[in-house]
């Protein structure tokens, strides 16, 4: 049995009784998941998928597939995450190329399109069921396939990237990666424990972030590696946030910034943040105002982290003992960097290391990639300060050269979105025959809002010098969004394409 599957199952064991996962009201205890894990474990081995074997897992926020998580690495078995927040016809086809011996999943994604496509590559297929506290796996189709995916030496499991900028990647985790960052995760309000008894915790986590991305699987990991309660969400709802606050009283809370935003903008008092001491931040940037109004509104320390999927955890991060020392001088950092993890900054030519405060591209040693052996090159722009606080200037690729002008699209955003009524918004750069490109903006807004195009570009004069103002302002219902609720910028470039196809049509009619 491997590390972390023995660990899944001593935690399930010192859990006993307690409530592992809660969700709308339902609870599964600890005790429920350690029999999923021997159900499981029992029904793969007579079909004689060992230990080798990677088991696909359509994976959303409900409690039938983060049992099935859980259970899938408790078996010992590594775990190939499958979004199945997505059109019938994709998973099919997705399960079609993936040679998979087992697909786990509810009945409800179980389609008839999905079931089909798994006979004709002759894959198993495996339901699970959670009712009355109780966790039963039904087998629905029988594997016929000889030869099916196994796991690399070392893998546990199989991921997508978000695809925020381009098509997602599917990655391999190794398993020493995630017990690295496990045992990094685990920390006090001072920052990282070196050493923690298996015992069960009373502060749950409160889980929205999705299954299939980074931020779910590790969060899901980190609790059942703390013997820590799960409170799950099948997606992010302010008031349900608010009055799981109330309930369970947690001392900790995680939010993306999207999130942090619809919490100043609610009803929620400092009364309901009462018990947190400190909200993490990651998974995307988060601006220094946004902060600013969250710790003034609830009184609660916003520590921000940096990392990316490929590094299956946080690379640089804020602690409490940090950010009352230095949060009024370092605001806009993503802190310092994590135990286990080097960074520097380099030229984005030369590659060699600069100076600190100058600008580069950033770079990685993890202890729990490959014992530190080599740096590992980001596409993030940054600058590290003399106290090697992290600063994230924005992506490479995210650079708009405006004749001449360097513009960064974040930048620009972060500054739209302090204008009221704009929930989100993304900047990108389009071709221009005289300057070779230029800031256009998309934004989402409030329900009901319709912007003035006339008052937000003079907002934007105010704030902006003038080459960094957007030549257009877009107003979109709803932002394309990745599973891991960031802005697509694939999508969001092809609604600025269609746009510009509807404007030479209208032309080339008008000159006929």
């Amino acid at each position: 049995m491997s590390g972390i599957a023995e660990h899944i199952v001593l935690a399930t064991i010192a859990g006993g009784d307690l409530a592992a996962i809660n969700f709308e009201g339902q609870a599964l205890s600890w005790s429920a998941l350690s029999d999923a894990i021997a159900g499981l474990s029992s029904l793969l081995g007579q079909s004689g998928l060992g230990d080798e074997s990677i088991i696909g897992l359509l994976g959303r926020n409900r409690p039938e597939q983060l049992t099935g998580f859980i259970s899938i690495l408790g078996a010992a078995r590594g775990c190939l995450l499958i979004n199945a927040i997505r059109p019938v016809n994709m998973i099919a086809e997705e399960v079609v190329s993936l040679d998979l011996g087992c697909l786990l999943g509810s009945h409800a994604d179980l389609s008839p399109e999905v079931v089909a496509a798994a006979k004709a590559v002759g894959c198993m297929v495996v339901a699970v069921t959670v009712s009355r506290g109780t966790v039963s796996f039904e087998t629905i189709l029988k594997r016929s396939c000889k030869v099916f995916r196994t796991r690399k030496p070392g893998v546990l499991i199989e991921i997508q990237t978000s695809g925020t900028t381009g098509v997602p990647k599917r990655i391999p985790i190794a398993e020493r990666t995630l017990q690295s960052s496990l045992r990094d995760g685990v920390r006090s309000a001072k920052g990282t424990v070196d050493h923690f008894e298996l015992k069960p915790q009373t502060s749950p986590t409160l889980m929205f972030g999705p299954l299939v991305h980074t931020a779910g699987t590790f969060n899901t990991l980190m609790s059942v590696f703390e013997v820590r309660p799960i409170v799950l969400f099948e997606k992010f709802d302010a008031e349900l946030y608010r009055q799981a606050l109330v309930k369970y009283r947690p001392k900790f809370a995680a939010l993306p910034p999207t999130a942090i935003k619809m919490m100043v903008d609610s009803d929620a008092t400092r009364d309901d943040f009462s018990s947190v001491k400190a909200v993490r931040a990651g998974t995307a940037p988060l601006s220094v105002e946004l902060q600013l109004a969250f710790e003034e509104k609830f009184g609660v320390a916003v520590l921000t982290t940096y990392g990316a999927t490929e590094f299956m955890g946080v690379v640089t991060s804020w602690s409490l003992e940090d950010h009352g020392l230095f949060s009024d001088r370092k605001r806009g950092s993503v802190g310092r960097a994590t135990k286990g993890a080097q960074i520097r900054i380099v030229d984005t030519i030369t590659g060699k290391p600069v100076p600190s405060g100058e600008q580069g591209i950033l770079e990685a040693k993890l202890q729990r990639i490959d014992d530190s052996k080599e740096w590992i090159r980001t596409t993030d722009l940054a600058r590290l300060d003399d106290d090697g606080f992290l600063y994230i200037i924005g992506r490479a690729d995210d650079a708009i050269i405006r004749g001449g002008f360097k513009v960064m699209a974040g930048k620009v955003a972060d500054v739209l979105k302090l204008y009221p009524g704009v929930y989100e918004a993304i900047v990108l750069g389009v071709q221009d025959e005289r300057l070779g490109e230029v800031p256009v903006a998309v934004i989402e807004t409030y329900p009901g809002v319709r912007l003035d195009e006339s008052a937000i570009k003079s907002f934007s004069k105010e704030k902006l010098t003038p080459y960094e103002v957007p030549v257009r302002f877009h107003q979109i219902e709803r932002l394309p969004r990745t599973v891991s609720d960031k802005i697509s910028r694939p999508e969001v470039r092809k609604f600025l394409e269609s746009l510009a196809d509807e404007q030479c049509m209208a032309k080339s009619l008008r000159s006929q």
